[in-house]
């Protein structure tokens, strides 16, 4: 493929939130691919929208997703899997065949796990990223259709490295303005208001400590309101700026 149709980056340089946002601003479809260690997740996006996503890890089979969710007997599973094997068919089709699964719980239960690889892959703190832009199609019929902006502030709320997502907002004299646009509606009202309060003067530490939640789910939203645009930082990113310390209910956090 042409390099002017690819980009390249390190999931340990610019988290995956921040690179869909940016993807999400240019409003171009294509495959996102992050990887590392042999793992891989594909997320497909269309028109502002994730449409789609796979993984060639076993823990995120459809098959696993039934396991651990008690909607599939083991011996069920592996009846299916020997079938899927011989027939070369798809384990949806098998386990349709088979009367295991209906439609509707057969589409539920893709859809569950779409998302479950969606977000474990924010999780990811390091890996390879390749986006290939232009139309892709799945072959697959079901689709989760979800806009990109909610799909990264899911993925932000579920984020269980908080200390990452402070130091990608900077230090504790780093301030935060406005600058306002409609992906506002995507937060709650209690977060809308603390959005208010970012008022270009006040210091990240002081800020997340008045937030509607906790220190650590109010670096959440902050975080989410960089990544979506509605703040930038103004100043007190260098590496002069003062190390920043935070009480959660999990001890502290740093940068």
């Amino acid at each position: 493929m042409d390099k002017k149709f690819e980009y390249r980056g390190d999931l340990a340089v610019t988290p995956l939130a921040e690179i869909l946002a940016t993807i999400h601003r240019y409003r171009v479809p294509g495959v996102v691919t992050v990887s590392r260690e042999g793992r891989v997740r594909r997320i497909y996006l269309d028109d502002g929208l994730v449409v789609f996503a796979t993984s060639n890890e076993r823990e995120v089979s459809l098959g696993m997703y039934l396991l651990k969710r008690g909607l599939l007997k083991p011996e069920s599973a592996k009846e299916a899997e020997d079938r899927r094997t011989r027939d070369g068919l798809r384990l949806g089709q098998v386990l349709l065949q088979m009367g295991f699964l209906t439609p509707e719980k057969l589409n539920e239960a893709v859809d569950g796990q779409i998302r479950e690889i969606l977000w474990g892959a924010f999780e990811w703190d390091a890996g390879d990223v390749l986006f290939e832009i232009g139309g892709k199609t799945t072959g697959e019929l079901v689709r989760i259709d979800a806009p990109i902006p909610q799909v990264i502030l899911e993925g932000v709320r579920r984020s269980a490295d908080v200390r990452r997502l402070i130091l990608r907002l900077g230090s504790s004299n780093t301030v935060l303005e406005r600058t306002r646009n409609a992906l506002l509606d995507l937060f709650s009202g209690p977060e809308r208001q603390y959005y208010e309060a970012i008022d270009g003067r006040t210091p990240l530490q002081h800020l997340a400590g008045r937030g509607p939640g906790s220190v650590s789910e109010n670096a959440r939203i902050l975080y989410a309101f960089f990544c979506l645009g509605l703040v930038r930082k103004v100043r007190g990113s260098g590496a002069g700026a003062r190390r920043i310390q935070y009480k959660t209910e999990g001890g502290s956090l740093g940068n």
